[in-house]
């Protein structure tokens, strides 16, 4: 019974490190890259103290941002620590031929992007706010990471989700679909605001929004998409600008590290205004329920052990008792006392050598069910979970979506656009290392069984020590007086 328990007790503190392990992987923490406000604001306030105008300069001041080149060079240079990644594309269009929604609230030229959370002083480079234009363009890398699907006000009501190979598609609202009689798979163009080019998009999903005041003219697709409704100033060959940048990390006690190397690379990130920041909330919060498991763990342990030692050393004392003319004999034909005592102490050590093979057994068999119920348990959490973010690995479980090539990505760029091929995406560095499914295994090792037998003679010592104090105070001749 001691060994079972003592057994059980290792086994949960194996499951507790795997468990830790496999939270450090799926909520690794996230490392964003974020205007440095604290240092804008300072440079605003040395600039006013120098007698500039107010008005002027918050107009003239564009939002720090970050290169796509830069983004995928600092991912293709540290996947070992990228799970995946997540960066935005802002831009406007003209509906072309198509109708538009008027939604309450919103004005429809284009300006209503939603997600970013730049201040309001820090303008956009493009002057989009003095274009015509009535449709706003959102590019995200990956479906799984447009803030209504993270926060569970847009869901897909036909059709499926895009991911960075998924060039030229575009999901379109409810209300957009019906009032142009879209569905999905059916083309439709738009119009850069800039050069008036004609871009052909293809319908690959219809989304509803929960929110009251959501603008219907949004249209998502992924970043390589939304780049070619920039202007070639801010497309620049390829090397457009991308904004919440965010870093998946695989593990989060590599997170600081990672920051380390991030800023001792790209310098030209802080010269900027950025900031490089680390977020592990998610992680430290199922932390601490993981760690109290461990605390209960040990508190068994502990238990058990003074319960043992308690329990085995009654026993002896009254197997010793009972026992009482036995070794008064031993003794009075010439038997040392230590030897007495080694004797129970051989009796006990192979009775626990025998017990502890049998919980060997028995304690494989409690772990497989124990490893069973864990592992069913966190499949279907990571089913759950995948299925929520869309296969992305940066947000639960899976590979990274893909396997495109780079030659059908290029051939889709270039078939309704002379933009210029879009950069190749660091989707391709990733895939193949992703995968995040942990094996739990939760049997008792080696290790586990070598505690076992290592606890259980410890007890058994700790357990001899007031027997072998009572024995050495017998003497044979009041023994066996007694006992006549």
């Amino acid at each position: 019974m001691m060994a079972n328990l003592v057994l059980a007790a290792f086994i949960i503190k194996s499951a507790v490190s795997a468990q830790m392990d496999y939270a450090k992987s799926t909520l690794g923490g996230t490392v964003s890259i974020q205007a440095d406000m604290e240092t804008i604001r300072e440079t605003q306030k040395s600039e006013l103290s120098e007698g500039n105008d107010p008005r002027e300069m918050f107009k003239s001041m564009s939002r720090p941002s970050v290169s796509v080149e830069t983004a995928n060079k600092i991912i293709s240079t540290h996947t070992d620590y990228i799970r995946d990644y997540s960066y935005v594309v802002s831009a406007s269009a003209n509906a072309n031929n198509l109708e538009t929604v008027e939604t309450k609230g919103f004005s429809g030229k284009g300006n209503n992007f939603p997600g970013m959370n730049f201040p309001d002083e820090l303008s956009s480079d493009s002057s989009d706010a003095s274009l015509d234009a009535d449709i706003t363009i959102a590019g995200f890398n990956a479906y799984a990471y447009i803030d209504g699907v993270e926060n569970e006000t847009i869901t897909l009501k036909d059709g499926t989700y895009f991911d960075e190979d998924a060039t030229d598609s575009a999901l379109i609202s409810y209300e957009f679909s019906e009032l142009n009689s879209l569905k999905v798979g059916d083309e439709f163009t738009l119009k850069n605001v800039y050069s008036e080019t004609e871009i052909t998009l293809t319908v690959i999903g219809i989304y509803d929004t929960s929110e009251s005041r959501a603008d219907a003219n949004i249209i998502y697709m992924n970043t390589s998409t939304a780049a070619k409704f920039l202007s070639a100033s801010d497309y620049n060959d390829g090397n457009y600008s991308v904004e919440n940048v965010k870093f998946y990390m695989l593990n989060s006690d590599n997170a600081e590290e990672f920051v380390e190397k991030i800023n001792a690379d790209f310098s030209e990130l802080s010269e900027n205004n950025l900031k490089v920041t680390v977020d592990t909330s998610e992680y430290d919060n199922i932390s601490s329920s993981i760690e109290s498991v461990s605390s209960f763990a040990d508190t068994i342990l502990i238990i058990v052990i003074i319960a043992s030692i308690i329990i085995i050393t009654l026993i002896v004392t009254i197997n010793v008792k009972d026992r009482r003319y036995e070794i008064g004999v031993l003794m009075s034909l010439g038997a040392d006392k230590k030897n007495v005592i080694g004797q129970i102490a051989t009796e006990l050590l192979l009775v626990g050598t025998f017990g502890f093979l049998l919980a060997s057994v028995t304690g494989t068999a409690l772990a497989g069910v124990l490893s069973d119920h864990i592992l069913e348990t966190q499949v279907a959490s990571s089913a759950e979970q995948s299925e929520k973010n869309f296969g992305r690995p940066g947000a639960g479980v899976g590979n990274m979506p893909g396997g495109s090539s780079n030659n059908s990505r290029k051939n889709q760029a270039s078939k309704t656009t002379d933009m210029p091929e879009m950069p190749n995406s660091p989707s391709d560095l990733l895939k193949n290392r992703n995968e995040t499914n942990v094996e739990l295994d939760l049997n008792a090792k080696p290790e586990d069984y070598l505690l076992l037998f290592l606890t259980g003679y410890l007890v058994i010592i700790l357990a001899l020590i007031l027997p072998s104090v009572s024995i050495m105070r017998y003497q044979p001749k009041e023994i066996l007086a007694g006992k006549e």
